[in-house]
């Protein structure tokens, strides 16, 4: 994309609005000035700017901004988008309970995933994560479970700028190696996590496609419970795919959609 066509004093504002995803939630004008880099009049102008659209609101007793009605509405109608989520909770609850783990669904956000519903594991123990929350898609189930299915251009400009760090001895910190397991995901068509971002977590996930073919999001079971490398995985795998496909079903998708199933 043309860097001349580009709008500073938007993607000013656009920044700001993400600073209020991370974190606190809540930020002072100086506060946000200086994690972004940003003069504290101009930083001012936009968030009246914002305040005016209704995307941020200030609490005039603290002198604080946090994300406004607007935000929400533009967040709300992003989610419904093909009503994805509205799908795919209730199938999300029961293989919630079928296999006691913590069940995810997330989106591909460059080289992140985007967690966009969870249901809590029916035991005790589960996984410390939000709605809301994004994660690595080099070495999480969800992630390689999206990222695989990508065009090959698209897939290859993604792991170009991914930059790896290791979480546990576990995590993929190369292309390389990457590109490798990405592969195996296309072939087998689900995706590991072999304790990879949190020592005591494994996780598989399969993607789930539009009326298109496309992947779109992907869906994994999480925890403690040891599934992988066990006489169980087939049984866990078996179980998410089936989610997988249940969704994918009602989201137009059919089985015969042409071109969609062997991208290199």
């Amino acid at each position: 994309m043309p860097e001349r066509y580009l709008i500073n004093s938007i993607l000013r504002a656009c920044n700001i609005l993400k600073s209020f995803s991370r974190g606190k939630g809540t930020f002072k004008i100086s506060e946000l000035a200086q994690q972004l880099h940003l003069d504290r009049s101009t930083t001012y102008r936009i968030l009246l700017s914002l305040e005016k659209s209704g995307l941020v609101e200030k609490n005039e007793n603290t002198g604080e901004y946090a994300l406004g009605v607007g935000a929400f509405e533009i967040g709300s109608a992003y989610l419904r988008r093909a009503d994805l989520v509205q799908i795919a909770k209730p199938i999300m609850s029961d293989l919630a309970l079928k296999v006691q783990e913590t069940v995810h669904l997330a989106i591909l956000s460059d080289t992140e995933i985007l967690y966009l519903d969870k249901i809590d594991s029916p035991r005790t123990l589960g996984v410390m994560s939000k709605i809301g929350q994004r994660a690595p898609v080099y070495c999480t189930a969800l992630g390689k479970a999206l990222l695989a299915f990508q065009e090959e251009q698209e897939r290859s400009r993604i792991i170009k700028a991914i930059k790896f760090k290791a979480f546990t001895p576990h995590t993929i910190t190369s292309k390389s190696r990457l590109i490798k397991e990405l592969k195996e995901v296309r072939k087998q068509g689900y995706a590991l996590d072999y304790r990879e971002i949190e020592e005591e977590v494994e996780c598989i996930a399969a993607p789930i496609r539009n009326y298109l073919g496309d992947v779109i999001a992907s869906i994994s079971i999480s925890g403690p419970q040891r599934k992988i490398h066990t006489p169980l995985e087939k049984k866990f795998v078996g179980h998410v795919l089936e989610a997988a496909a249940l969704i994918s079903s009602k989201m137009g998708y059919m089985e015969n959609t042409i071109g969609k199933d062997s991208r290199a």
